[in-house]
């Protein structure tokens, strides 16, 4: 069951939770969202750049993240998702895809000429300081029709798999966990530490499961980001 997948609720994400007003509430993945346990879909239909081919459930735990090139300010969950692509704990045991939600096959190939290591001043780095190196040092696919993100959309349970949404398979080809970056920064900070549990096989990180909304928090549009609005896009792209 899932509750054996787990160990305990981290506790200063319980304590923050209980005080209230937190941001990264909008953000928590709960140990009974219907997510989490399904079956990751295909990604036979992709078209692969800048590296071979990546399926899931092939003996390799497996990270998908969603770019555009139309969401600059976003290039640097690229550049984070690499670092830990490319590092000594995990770039034997994963493997890594970025799925464009772009319309064209090019752009991915554009992404490439234009922007694959190169320093954007104008872009603000996840540790505050303006200027980012941007890379992806794992291949990029184009996704004809939206074939794939829709499957992922639909196994989610969401209307909106968009720029920065992060999934995590197991090496059988099992969601285990996601989670939502924004301009380089994951804000419930569990991504890590979530992996290397998947890849060690530990149990995960749990924050619980899904508190009741309070009526006036519903009414009030005050409680979670609804799934039917890509609040990370930032400008017109193709989601």
């Amino acid at each position: 069951s899932k509750s054996t997948r787990h160990i305990h609720m981290n506790e200063d994400l319980k304590k923050k939770m209980a005080e209230g007003g937190d941001k990264k509430s909008e953000f928590i993945v709960y140990d009974d969202d219907p997510c989490l346990g399904q079956k990751a879909p295909s990604l036979a239909s992709l078209k692969f750049h800048n590296g071979d081919a990546v399926e899931v459930g092939n003996g390799k735990v497996t990270v998908i993240t969603f770019f555009s090139k139309l969401n600059k300010g976003d290039f640097p969950t690229l550049s984070v998702l690499s670092d830990v692509a490319t590092s000594e704990a995990y770039k034997d045991t994963c493997q890594f895809v970025g799925i464009s939600r772009d319309g064209e096959e090019r752009d991915v190939e554009r992404w490439l000429e234009k922007f694959q290591d190169k320093f954007l001043a104008e872009i603000q780095a996840p540790d505050g300081n303006a200027g980012v190196t941007v890379k992806a040092k794992f291949p990029l696919a184009f996704d004809e029709e939206s074939q794939v993100n829709k499957a992922y959309k639909d196994v989610a349970k969401k209307a909106i798999v968009g720029v920065g949404f992060t999934f995590i398979v197991d090496k059988e080809g099992i969601i285990r966990w996601y989670e939502q970056y924004v301009r380089g920064v994951n804000p419930m900070g569990q991504f890590e530490d979530q992996l290397k549990n998947i890849v060690e096989g530990t149990p995960l990180i749990s924050n619980g499961n899904m508190p009741e909304l309070e009526e006036e928090e519903v009414e009030g549009g005050d409680g979670a980001i609804p799934t039917d609005a890509d609040p990370f896009g930032g400008c017109d792209g193709n989601y």
